[in-house]
């Protein structure tokens, strides 16, 4: 079984949206799946309006056996299409039921490892007041100690109403060769978690540790797709941020 975490460090990122996979079974339940669901590219809705069409065609099938056919080949055929569309009623609630305890566990496992791991600044832009009535957005190099050491007075200003905000952008690895992709996000200073380090850094880290990933539906425009689904990361709650040690 593939888990959560061996699925993202296999392409060597944290990313923004990762497909939900079906929950693995062996390959006797697999193979039942499949017949049930469909391909990989079908959903429980999809599969729940083919096991209605065969209850028709099902009953249908009793009707002429008991009106219009009386052989014994009709009455065999009628009991095997009611026998196999109830077992794909049951197999259909057993295996979308799994599915959906196994999107829980495979959530929280990567929203674990969000939470766990850094990523690149890119760049800190903090919006300042230079008037009364005119403010100005300042870039601010958080490899810079004396930039930090700006920063960290930013952030003790108990005198302001409002705390400045900072929009914070970040670098994280695509899977599949996709290359390098960015992410950003608000945040007020006082919601910043500055943690310095006494070593020279090339790149401030940012970590979000009460980030969590929630399924969506995918942009297919497949409705309830299964498991077209994705995962997505919110991004939510402080940040913390490994800096250079202010002077």
């Amino acid at each position: 079984m593939r888990t959560a975490e061996g699925m993202l460090t296999e392409s060597g990122s944290v990313q923004p949206g990762v497909p939900i996979p079906p929950a693995p079974l062996g390959w006797p339940a697999a193979l039942l799946r499949r017949f049930t669901v469909g391909s990989h590219r079908s959903s429980f809705a999809h599969a729940r309006n083919v096991t209605l069409g065969w209850l028709v065609a099902a009953s249908l099938a009793v009707i002429a056996d008991r009106l219009l056919v009386d052989h014994v080949l009709a009455t065999w055929t009628a009991v095997a299409m009611i026998g196999y569309t109830l077992t794909r009623a049951v197999a259909l609630v057993i295996f979308e039921r799994r599915q959906q305890a196994f999107e829980r566990s495979w959530l929280e496992a990567l929203s674990q490892l969000l939470r766990r791991h850094p990523f690149e600044v890119v760049a800190l832009r903090v919006q300042v007041t230079v008037e009364e009535t005119r403010s100005a957005v300042r870039t601010v190099d958080l490899t810079d100690p004396a930039d930090v050491a700006w920063l960290l007075h930013q952030q003790a200003d108990r005198g302001a109403d409002v705390s400045p905000q900072a929009r914070i952008e970040f670098g994280y690895w695509g899977s599949d060769g996709a290359g390098r992709g960015s992410d950003s996000v608000r945040r007020r200073l006082t919601d910043l978690q500055i943690r310095p380090v006494d070593i020279p850094i090339t790149w401030a880290r940012i970590r979000f540790p009460q980030a969590r990933y929630v399924a969506v539906v995918g942009d297919t425009g497949s409705g309830d797709r299964w498991p077209g689904r994705v995962a997505h990361w919110s991004l939510s709650g402080p940040v913390q941020l490994t800096t250079a040690r202010a002077t």
